[in-house]
C-alpha cells in the first residue's frame, strides 16, 4: 500500500505601523485582485515581480533546528536579490502562526512565502495565499501532488527513504533481537509516516524485533525525557530506540543515563549536541535531514517562479545517515550556521 502511496508523492521582524489610510489601500488593492490567480507554474506578473519581500512562515520560531533553517532562507533569498522576513510564534502554534502570517502578508508586499506545514490546518491559508497570485513552497513535508491546492511545489528528503534506512541500520546493530521504541515530536503527517514505515521495514528485515508502537515525545527537553525513561522501565526488552524529531537524541541519551542501560539510539538533525553525542558514542547515528539545502532551496524555487520558470512538485534531496565517521562536514556547515546567528 505504502508503494503506491509513495508513487503519489513522488508523480520577525514588525514593520512600522502603516496609517490607517495606507493600511486601507493596501486592503483595496488586495481585494481588488492585485496579483491576479494563477497556476503554480504560471508566470509571474508585473506587479509581484516587483515585490522584493520573501516570507518564511514557520511555528516554534526559536528552536534550534528552525533557526537553522531560517537562516539557510534568509541567505537563498539574499542570493536572489529578496529581503526575508521570518513569522512565526515561539512556541507550536498553529492557529497564531497563521493569524500572524494573514497580518503579515495583508501589507501586499510578498513575492513569495514558504510555510513549515506538516498539518493541513495550514491548507486554507495556503490557498487563499496561492488565489491572491503569490507562489507559495513548501519546505521539508512531502505532500502528493494537488492535494494541498495553492502551493506549488514541495522540496524535501523521502521521509520513508530514511525511515527504512534506519529500520535496517537499527536492526543489524542489535543484531535482529530486542525491542525498538519510537517517539515523534507530534503526530504529524510525516512523522507518522516515518515511524509507520520504520516499522514495516524492521517486521520485514528483522522479524524477531519486536516494534513498540510510536508515543509523543513533544518539544519540551524534561517531559520528553521523563516519557522516554518510563518507556526504557516498562519494557526491559527495548534494545534500541528511533526518535523521529530533532530533541530525540538528546531524549534517549538522558534516559539511557538515567536508567543506567546501553541502548542503541538513532534520532534526527544535525544540531550541535546532537552531533556531539554522536561524536561521543552516546548516540548511535543521526540522520541528516537536508534543513539546510531545502530551506535555502524553497527560497531559490520562489526566485524561479516569480521570473516566470516551471518547477517541479517534488525537488527531492537526500538525507545521510551519519555514524561518527561522517560528522565533519556537519561540523563545518554548523560552524557557518552559528557566526550567522551571532552576526
Amino acid at each position: 500500500m505504502y508503494k503506491n502511496k509513495k508513487r503519489n508523492i513522488a508523480a520577525g521582524q514588525r514593520r512600522p505601523f502603516l496609517s490607517r489610510l495606507c493600511w486601507l489601500t493596501l486592503a483595496g488593492l488586495m481585494v481588488a485582485g492585485v496579483g491576479c490567480n494563477r497556476s503554480s507554474n504560471s508566470s509571474q506578473t508585473g506587479t509581484v515581480a516587483a515585490k522584493k519581500k520573501l516570507y518564511w512562515i514557520q511555528p516554534l520560531k526559536g528552536h534550534p533546528v528552525h533557526q537553522m533553517t531560517q537562516i539557510a532562507f534568509r541567505e537563498g533569498a539574499a542570493k536572489e536579490g529578496y529581503e526575508a522576513e521570518i513569522v512565526g510564534t515561539d512556541s507550536m502554534d498553529i492557529g497564531g502562526t497563521v493569524a500572524l502570517a494573514e497580518q503579515a502578508l495583508a501589507r501586499g508586499d510578498a513575492a513569495g512565502v514558504a510555510i513549515w506545514t506538516g498539518n493541513p490546518a495550514y491548507n486554507p491559508l495556503i490557498e487563499k495565499i496561492g488565489k491572491s497570485g503569490i507562489p507559495v513552497i513548501l519546505p521539508h513535508f512531502p505532500a502528493p501532488e494537488g492535494s494541498i491546492p495553492g502551493a506549488s511545489g514541495v522540496i524535501s528528503c523521502d521521509p520513508a527513504d530514511y525511515a527504512a534506512e534506519a529500520a535496517r541500520q537499527i536492526g543489524k546493530a542489535i543484531g535482529g533481537k530486542g525491542a525498538v521504541a519510537i517517539t515523534q515530536g507530534s503526530f504529524n503527517s510525516t512523522e507518522n509516516l516515518v515511524s509507520e514505515v520504520f516499522n514495516r521495514t524492521m517486521k520485514q528485515d528483522f522479524p524477531n524485533v519486536r516494534v513498540l508502537a510510536p508515543i509523543e515525545e513533544g518539544f519540551d527537553a524534561p517531559a520528553a525525557i521523563a516519557r522516554a525513561s518510563a518507556i526504557l522501565e516498562g519494557n526491559a526488552d527495548v534494545t534500541a530506540a528511533f526518535s523521529t524529531t530533532g530533541g530525540g537524541p538528546v531524549t534517549w541519551a538522558n534516559a539511557s543515563k538515567e536508567a543506567s542501560r546501553k541502548i542503541v539510539i538513532v534520532g534526527m538533525d544535525y544540531t550541535r549536541v546532537n552531533l556531539d553525542l554522536v561524536k561521543q558514542g552516546e548516540v548511535f547515528a543521526v540522520i541528516a535531514q537536508p534543513l539546510w539545502e531545502e530551506s535555502y532551496g524553497a527560497a531559490e524555487l520562489l526566485a524561479k517562479l516569480n521570473k516566470g520558470e516551471k518547477v517541479p512538485w517534488w525537488t527531492k534531496l537526500p538525507a545521510p545517515f551519519l555514524t561518527k565517521d561522517k560528522l565533519g562536514p556537519y561540523y563545518d556547515l554548523l560552524d557557518k550556521v552559528e557566526k550567522a546567528i551571532h552576526r
